[in-house]
């Protein structure tokens, strides 16, 4: 229901799977859709953090389906300013529908920077800001809510988002990539490489499933002569099928 609701505010579709597992985050697939997007939760790690209830998992799930909502944008983001403009989301949603944000809030101040992440206490920052846009907006627009570009404008126009660099504090070379790619990759990544040879190779698995069960349905669209339907079976399939490639890399890289 959390899941639901989040997805929802973004107006968009839930993810095509959610489920429990090691950590809590959002895998994001093909950039031109949220369909096919991969949400996991980890119930131990919510309740180490002091997220025990529902209004609190609201705001969290909130913040996972900002990143759904922000893939394929030209943001320019660097992994900071997304964190944060996902916190900030999460803040709007708070502050448009009278939710407690403080939970959430108390769950990431006293955590650290790290190459990811922002430290707690921009976090902090980004969802007392998305509170305090919600409440202006509304009282300027005769109780209207923002559209998401409303949001997103005054986020990238804010102090969080101009003054968030990554915790590197250098430019790195782009990776090389066939052409045929460029603009095409699948994102496979859950916000950071994962060091979990079991998870690495658990996920590809499960990506192998998912281009067979594409594979069947795309037969099956071409012997009822619905070829639309069979190219986009066909083409999640490929996907899943870069994805369970680049999983079967990462396994290999692992060293635990």
């Amino acid at each position: 229901q959390s899941v639901q609701e989040a997805s929802d505010f973004f107006n968009m579709s839930a993810p095509m799977s959610v489920h429990e597992d090691w950590t809590t985050g959002v895998m994001t697939g093909m950039t031109f859709t949220e369909n096919d997007d991969i949400l996991v939760f980890n119930r131990q790690q919510m309740q180490e953090m002091g997220i025990t209830d529902k209004e609190g998992f609201d705001l969290v799930m909130t913040h996972e389906g900002a990143h759904r909502a922000l893939q394929g944008m030209d943001t320019g983001f660097n992994s900071h300013q997304e964190e944060l403009c996902c916190d900030y989301l999460a803040g709007v949603r708070a502050g448009l529908n009278g939710m407690d944000e403080g939970k959430m809030m108390a769950s990431l101040e006293e955590t650290a920077e790290s190459l990811s992440h922002p430290d707690g206490e921009r976090r902090v920052r980004a969802i007392e800001a998305g509170v305090a846009f919600a409440h202006e907006y509304r009282e300027s627009h005769n109780g209207m809510p923002p559209t998401f570009s409303d949001c997103l404008e005054h986020f990238e126009n804010s102090d969080l988002c101009v003054n968030a660099s990554d915790a590197s504090g250098q430019i790195n070379l782009r990776p090389e990539q066939p052409f045929a790619e460029i603009g095409d990759a699948y994102e496979d990544e859950l916000k950071g490489f994962v060091n979990d040879r079991s998870y690495h190779l658990r996920e590809a698995q499960v990506a192998q499933e998912n281009a067979e069960w594409h594979h069947k349905r795309a037969n099956a669209a071409i012997e009822k002569g619905d070829l639309s339907s069979a190219r986009d079976h066909n083409h999640s399939a490929e996907s899943y099928e870069r994805s369970r490639r680049e999983h079967l890399k990462a396994a290999e890289k692992c060293t635990e």
